[in-house]
């Protein structure tokens, strides 16, 4: 083989590895895109960036000065303001080019592995105050609140980023895809024998909407990860630095201050796909802030 065709198949591989970065224009102008659009999808409401840049000499993406606004109506100051985000790609290997398993459900699937996602400092600025009933999930998450107690914003915006990820990806959120399906179908309930104790029609209840609900997520997710697709594993996350401001009614505010909170590997199985990860980040990041405070 000669030098120009080993320069040409080095090309090759890393274009494809670097597959979900590649668009018309600026790879930065669309890597600033990527975080804009998802953010503004999972959670409703505008995203900001100021800047995006990779530096594929090292592998490694900065983003600068992330912000996600309160749920409409709250408050003005943003519920989430992070100021840098480091992301270290793996090394490049020309065996991941493209990723093949020893099953047929992946062997179409692009993986890219993230080695470790840094964020330097985030702040989440909590609000007191929505009156909302909790799905099902997030009750069990915070059984000291009333379902129609006052809510405050993280709670509420990781419900809605859950639902918009289980109804996207029921496969991968079956629990709380498995309570919209029981919902959504309440025929199901009509099935079971009327002259049942309460307990016994309940729990019957619940095994059939599983049993029905694992059944088509078994099915969707096949289909999903047969499809030639981008998939992401981020093996580690750490946040250095977590401030949670408590913003009072009277204006008054308290702050909590927490350190190193290392989130667990994302996408450990088969990745998660690229249009999923900004989610799934959110949601963590959320939950763990819910959690603390």
């Amino acid at each position: 083989m000669n030098k120009l065709a080993v320069l040409a198949f080095a090309l090759l591989i890393f274009c494809s590895t670097m597959l979900w970065y590649l668009a018309d224009g600026s790879l930065n102008d669309y890597l600033k895109s990527q975080v804009v659009l998802q953010g503004q999808y999972y959670s409703g409401g505008e995203a900001s960036i100021s800047q995006a840049k990779f530096a594929n000499n090292t592998g490694t993406l900065t983003l600068e000065n992330l912000t996600l606004s309160n749920i409409k109506n709250i408050a003005q100051n943003d519920v989430m303001v992070i100021d840098q985000v480091i992301v270290q790609l793996a090394p490049v290997k020309a065996t991941s080019v493209p990723q093949r398993s020893h099953n047929d459900i992946s062997k179409n699937i692009q993986h890219i592995t993230v080695e470790k996602v840094t964020i330097n400092k985030l702040r989440f600025n909590l609000t007191e105050g929505l009156t909302q009933q909790l799905t099902e999930d997030l009750a069990e998450n915070f059984p000291q609140k009333s379902t129609h107690n006052k809510l405050n914003n993280l709670i509420r915006l990781q419900q809605r980023i859950s639902q918009k990820l289980a109804a996207d990806y029921p496969a991968l959120y079956p629990d709380i895809a498995a309570k919209n399906y029981a919902k959504q179908h309440p025929e199901l309930n009509a099935a079971l024998v009327n002259n049942e104790p309460k307990n016994t029609k309940q729990k019957a209840a619940t095994e059939i909407n599983q049993a029905v609900i694992e059944s088509k997520s078994a099915k969707h997710k096949k289909r999903l990860l047969g499809k030639a697709t981008t998939r992401i594993t981020i093996l580690a996350f750490t946040v250095k630095s977590l401030e949670i401001k408590h913003i009072a009614k009277d204006g008054s505010n308290q702050v909590k201050h927490f350190s190193n909170i290392e989130l667990p590997v994302i996408g450990q199985e088969y990745g998660l796909a690229s249009n999923q990860i900004g989610g799934e980040i959110l949601r963590l990041l959320l939950q763990t802030a819910n959690q603390l405070q």
